[in-house]
């Protein structure tokens, strides 16, 4: 093997290893979304290659969600430790540019397989829902939430903004587990 031919072989390595993130998650998310009146009801369900301990790292690694999950551009945890948890999120609405999504959430860990939340503050009018981790290896990651916007929308609008929310968080969130796999990397 020739050093021109050694050369390539690992610049091709790392060029493929720079494109882990990048590559497609094991599946596309599935998403639901249902409205009623005011009430928007949301659930997604992905399918990982990750296992369970790995998969509740990253779900609970909060103040680096917003290095993954794109139009989130604050998420972190301010609360003392010891206390309750506390969650800022501060984030946007692709289609609605001018408009900052921000809330507070109060957030309730079950390990190793479900974090439930609920908004406490912010211009989301009320929210409440739950992350779950499905199964042992692989395994399914569930997101349900109950959203009552606040922000004057039409109905069909609400619809897409949140099955659009849902759907790049939960592919967002597989796509991290599957790279800090990749890498060996525990949260």
């Amino acid at each position: 093997m020739t050093l021109v031919t050694r050369r390539l072989g690992t610049m091709a390595a790392v060029i493929a290893s720079l494109c882990l993130p990048l590559q497609a998650v094991a599946a596309d998310a599935r998403v639901r979304v249902e409205a009623n009146e005011a009430v928007i009801n949301v659930y997604a369900e992905i399918d990982t290659r990750v296992d369970r301990d790995l998969a509740w790292g990253v779900l609970t690694d909060y103040n680096r969600w917003s290095e993954f999950i794109p139009d989130l551009q604050v998420c972190r945890v301010i609360s003392p430790p010891g206390e309750a948890i506390r969650l800022e999120q501060r984030g946007s609405i692709p289609w609605l540019p001018n408009f900052p999504l921000v809330m507070i959430a109060l957030v309730e860990e079950h390990p190793p397989r479900t974090i439930r939340f609920q908004r406490i503050a912010g211009n989301i009018r009320a929210l409440v829902g739950e992350w779950q981790i499905h199964g042992k290896t692989p395994v399914r990651l569930v997101y349900r939430s109950t959203v009552i916007p606040g922000f004057p929308m039409p109905p069909e609008a609400s619809i897409e903004i949140f099955r659009h929310d849902a759907r790049v968080r939960l592919e967002a969130m597989a796509r991290e587990m599957e790279r800090r796999a990749a890498a060996g990397r525990r949260p």
